[in-house]
């Protein structure tokens, strides 16, 4: 018969055992974890319809996946919302309906780019408006160092950088630190 093999207990064995248990341990807690969560929730069903029907710019759709519960911050391609892409079309009735539903106004895509300033640059003042009445940021870059405000200057756009300038508040007294 065959010499059966055994492995003595020295200092070595129990260093390579106690690896191997403390990897598995590992893999078994983060296999419990779960997929790890990014910014935005994963688009699915009538969530990833909603970024179509704003592409679309499909009003009706997009009234209609929101009352039935779609996500009103889904992301897209390049990590651009229905808001990013309604406000860029300068369809002011979705951003509307999207802000209603609880879109964020400062969501910034994967240019670092925001509704505020996607409305902007496409010169939709009535957006501008709408969007910085409900809360935008006109301070907030994009990937380039650009504001809202900036696009506005650019294109000469003085009443958008008077309404940008007083949300951001830039008249305001300065704070000293304590």
């Amino acid at each position: 018969m065959g010499k059966s093999l055994s492995v003595a207990p020295g200092p070595r064995n129990r260093r390579s055992v106690m690896t191997r248990l403390i990897f598995l341990i590992c893999v078994l807690v983060i296999a419990a974890a779960g997929p790890a969560q990014t910014q935005a929730p994963p688009a699915t069903g009538t969530t990833l319809d909603l970024v179509r029907a704003a592409t679309d710019g499909d009003f009706d759709r997009l009234v209609q996946l929101l009352r039935a519960g779609a996500d009103p911050n889904v992301v897209g391609a390049d990590w651009r919302s229905p808001l990013v892409l309604a406000a860029a079309q300068g369809r002011l009735d979705m951003v509307r309906a999207l802000v209603r539903a609880g879109a964020r106004v400062d969501w910034q895509d994967a240019d670092k780019a925001t509704p505020l300033i996607m409305a902007t640059i496409g010169n939709h003042e009535a957006v501008v408006e709408y969007l910085i009445r409900a809360g935008a940021d006109p301070m907030l870059t994009d990937r380039w160092g650009r504001r809202a405000l900036d696009y506005a200057l650019m294109r000469g756009k003085n009443d958008a950088v008077a309404r940008m300038l007083r949300r951001a508040e830039i008249n305001r007294p300065l704070q000293k630190n304590k």
